[in-house]
């Protein structure tokens, strides 16, 4: 099964082919049609750094779909809450102003991919959990194109390559933390054992 999958991924990357989209701690492809990319705030800086930007079809038609859009997030003292937690209120979001009929969570792949409807457009949302922050994808397009759009945003979920998985520094840490205490308690345990010890040669010499 996992080997169909595999195969099914390489597929479609030689299908589409790619646009790499190098952000701030993280990559992804989105499919070759999709060529003509504009960084909005690449420069600015934010207690919260994110960057976003838009990728179209037509660099001479900026409204014509389908388009992409794109942010990223950064949060770096993130991953102590479950992935999954996290997609289902991020995804609650997104739901309270666009009706949702599709909601997948891959949670040990730490990514969602939702489908909305909005002013007569389908909206396809994918979110991705990565170490230092999450990215937001959109894909805007006619509804005509779902099923082909659905595999386009499988296809750049994909491709994203976070700079380390989801809550790795904060299960690090948790270790880090558990081996000074087990280190803590076997220096205590020693310290008993020695003065019970002397203890008891003292009680013995007298």
């Amino acid at each position: 099964m996992k080997n169909l999958f595999l195969l099914f991924l390489i597929l479609q990357v030689n299908l589409y082919s790619q646009t790499k989209i190098v952000l701030r701690d993280l990559d992804f492809q989105v499919p070759r049609e999709f060529s003509q990319v504009r960084k909005e705030n690449k420069q600015l800086k934010y207690d919260l750094f994110h960057e976003n930007g838009k990728i179209f079809i037509d660099s001479t038609d900026k409204e014509k779909t389908p388009i992409i859009g794109y942010q990223y997030y950064e949060n770096p003292d993130g991953g102590a809450e479950r992935s999954e937690n996290v997609l289902k209120m991020l995804n609650k979001i997104t739901a309270e102003d666009y009706k949702c009929d599709t909601l997948v969570i891959e949670a040990t792949q730490n990514y969602s991919l939702a489908k909305y409807k909005a002013f007569g457009k389908t909206l396809f949302e994918a979110k991705s959990l990565g170490e230092k922050g999450w990215l937001n994808i959109q894909l805007f397009d006619d509804p005509k194109n779902d099923k082909s759009n659905f595999q386009k945003m499988l296809f750049v979920l994909s491709t994203i390559k976070h700079s380390g998985q989801y809550g790795g520094k904060y299960q690090e840490r948790m270790n880090e933390s558990g081996n000074a205490s087990k280190w803590a308690i076997l220096a205590f345990i020693i310290f008993l054992a020695i003065h019970l010890l002397r203890k008891q040669l003292n009680k013995n010499v007298a």
